[in-house]
């Protein structure tokens, strides 16, 4: 049986996904000049041609990308392996890369993945500047217009 994502987020229109990004970067790299060029050398967002044309959304278009919890603002990429209704962010981007370092992890509500609560069992304890708990990989709620 089928059971919908929780609406994370809002009840928005889109359903923004992630993924690791081309090269599987660390954040570390992904200001590094070879890397930023294989990525448009920017943060962006990617859309259906079907949703972009309903917003009258353009390649490069800088949008803002928000929900109930907060938005962030970058470029868009349109591309037809996207299905309409999701919203591709790969992640890896560090904050500062964004007007006013609002990053997709701003608007991303939801419980927090237990797993990293976990402590004293090999790989899953607390390190500073190691690991941090993150939320629970799951489709986020949003909705997107031009900025």
């Amino acid at each position: 049986m089928h059971k919908e994502n929780p609406k994370q987020g809002g009840d928005h229109p889109f359903v923004m996904t992630s993924g690791h990004a081309r090269w599987t970067v660390h954040t570390t790299n992904v200001v590094n000049r070879s890397m930023l060029e294989t990525h448009r050398g920017e943060p962006s967002v990617i859309l259906s041609p079907t949703d972009a044309a309903g917003r009258d959304i353009g390649p490069d278009d800088r949008v803002r990308v928000f929900n109930d919890v907060s938005e962030f603002v970058c470029a868009v990429r349109i591309s037809p392996s996207v299905r309409p209704g999701q919203v591709i962010m790969y992640n890896g981007w560090e904050p500062y890369q964004f007007e006013k370092w609002e990053d997709p992890a701003s608007i991303e509500p939801g419980m927090v993945k237990w797993l990293h609560l976990a402590g004293g069992y090999g790989h899953m304890r607390y390190w500073l500047m190691q690991c941090q708990p993150i939320p629970i990989d799951r489709g986020i709620a949003v909705d997107i217009a031009k900025a």
